[in-house]
């Protein structure tokens, strides 16, 4: 009897790997030999979710909730993050127009689908999240990928694209883009009749000046953020996408059919953590202090040059004069000084490999400790 192949996968389905997700399945192993591992590979906030919302949660667990909520989240919290945006962006956003959604991951997901067909075009500005180009390529979404300096020069490109991803602040540099570079992408956008969608996850962890929502030009732009990093709640994968009112209707057909609705606790949960800003902010000066720890030991290193970042809780080093991959140097930090680190080819094709990310939202003792051996390793090795 000939035995048959097994069916191949999708062409779609063969993405890139998320390659800082294999270093902390390394870093991970590690750690079971009962080695201590520096963590400065993960986008992932201080293990800080605010006790009155541990406390909520375990209310609602003695309650009798209705199993499934509405696919585009319960009032209440929809009330709550409507609020949110008068407090703290003095713009006012209907709760109908705001879907709470699986994570950011599935906010994406959504909005990809509703607004893009297979061979359309997308342009997103590098180095960035990487997921934005895997997921892209998974729907058969073709992704045009320009330097995030070159932004003003988007109108080269309009009678190719039918949507721009903007992130700030900017995972992995940090950056946070002024107000009138925002308001010119978002006129552009208008004009041109093209889908703007604003990552807006880093929100809330600035360092001097604070991060514009793409919500303060109009209705036409598409935001979406996440409890994930500001509101410190990783892993209770919630977020939230601001929607116009011109494609809510098939966002809401998708979210029924594909995820039919968020986790009923961490919702009722969620809506306590909008009582807690004063605590997140504190996070937020433990971030700024990490921060400016990692520049004193950069800049006393011979990989001085890296992003002064202005939100969210990364930096974006520059490997100086290295024939090797960042991919390679990440793997031979780990294994000789079990610090873990991201490598830049995840967030930028072209140059990505002369780049790493660090992420500096570790607690602060631990932070010390890493950076000084981390910095002795750079200045023995470069």
């Amino acid at each position: 009897m000939i035995k048959k192949n097994y069916p191949t996968p999708s062409n779609r389905s063969c993405i890139d790997k998320f390659l800082v997700m294999d270093i902390f399945a390394r870093s991970s192993k590690i750690e079971t030999y009962g080695k201590k591992v520096f963590h400065f590979e993960l986008g992932e906030p201080l293990k800080r979710t605010p006790l009155r919302v541990i406390k909520k949660t375990k209310e609602i667990l003695n309650q009798n909730l209705p199993g499934y909520t509405p696919s585009n989240g319960i009032f209440e919290l929809r009330s709550a993050i409507s609020g949110y945006y008068k407090k703290k962006n003095n713009v006012n956003i209907d709760p109908d127009d705001i879907f709470v959604t699986v994570g950011s991951s599935s906010a994406f997901l959504l909005t990809f689908i509703t607004c893009f067909d297979p061979g359309d075009t997308v342009l997103i500005f590098s180095p960035c999240y990487p997921a934005y180009r895997n997921m892209l390529k998974s729907l058969n979404i073709n992704v045009l990928e320009i330097p995030f300096n070159d932004l003003n020069k988007i109108g080269n490109y309009k009678k190719k694209i039918k949507g721009i991803i903007v992130s700030s602040p900017n995972n992995p540099t940090g950056k946070i883009l002024k107000e009138e570079e925002l308001k010119f992408i978002y006129n552009f956008c208008e004009i041109e009749k093209i889908f703007l969608i604003s990552d807006e996850i880093y929100h809330g962890i600035e360092f001097s000046d604070k991060s514009t929502s793409i919500s303060k030009f109009g209705k036409r732009g598409i935001v979406i953020n996440s409890f994930s990093k500001y509101f410190c709640m990783p892993g209770w994968r919630l977020g939230w996408v601001i929607v116009p009112k011109s494609l809510q209707d098939n966002f809401t057909k998708l979210a029924q059919n594909l995820f039919i609705s968020s986790g009923n606790v961490a919702q009722f949960a969620a809506v306590e953590v909008f009582n807690c800003l004063d605590d997140l902010d504190k996070t937020v000066e433990i971030y700024k202090k990490n921060r400016d720890i990692v520049f004193e030991y950069l800049e006393n290193s011979s990989w001085n040059e890296f992003t002064r970042s202005e939100g969210a809780f990364y930096t974006f080093i520059k490997i100086p004069n290295s024939k090797k991959s960042s991919n390679s140097i990440v793997k031979k930090i780990l294994e000789e000084t079990s610090i873990a680190l991201t490598p830049g080819n995840d967030f930028d094709k072209a140059g990505g490999h002369r780049f790493i990310r660090l992420s500096f939202s570790s607690k602060t003792e631990d932070l010390n400790k890493g950076m000084n051996i981390l910095k002795n390793w750079i200045n023995k090795n470069y």
